[in-house]
């Protein structure tokens, strides 16, 4: 199955998967076409998308570890439908992201799964990357 990147013009086809990521972890959201197409126009996010209608799809945002001069991407979206998961959409979209952050000098990709989501986690392990116990607290103030 053909992975594209995604652009803003994709961003209405990527609606509806956004929002049922979104549904699967009982979060609300409040993104829009417009949204999307802002975050992936000026590079905030970018990613790719896994066939036409659009099935599946990975979002990637910068990530760094400037103490050590390491540039790295988060993964922060990743979701298939429900109807085309167990086709390695998700395997496929996850080596696209991996050689696309290798492409931008990446020397590492992280990850988060909700606790619990053991579907998830065996994806991530089944794809070489290994769970890390948190050594710090994370902190969030909304502006």
């Amino acid at each position: 199955m053909e992975i594209a990147p995604l652009t803003s013009a994709d961003a209405a086809a990527l609606l509806p998967l956004v929002e049922a990521l979104a549904r699967h972890h009982g979060d609300a959201h409040g993104a829009t076409a417009a949204t999307l197409a802002r975050d992936l126009d000026d590079g905030w996010l970018w990613g790719f998308g896994a066939g036409n209608p659009l099935l599946g799809y990975i979002l990637l945002m910068p990530h760094a570890q400037a103490q050590f001069g390491r540039r790295g991407a988060d993964i922060h979206h990743l979701f298939v439908r429900p109807e085309a998961r167990r086709r390695g959409l998700a395997r496929g979209l996850i080596e696209r992201a991996e050689a696309d952050a290798r492409r931008r000098q990446c020397s590492y990709l992280v990850i988060g799964a909700h606790r619990g989501n053991d579907a998830a986690r065996a994806t991530y392990e089944t794809a070489g990357y290994t769970w890390t116990e948190p050594t710090f607290w994370r902190f969030r103030k909304m502006l």
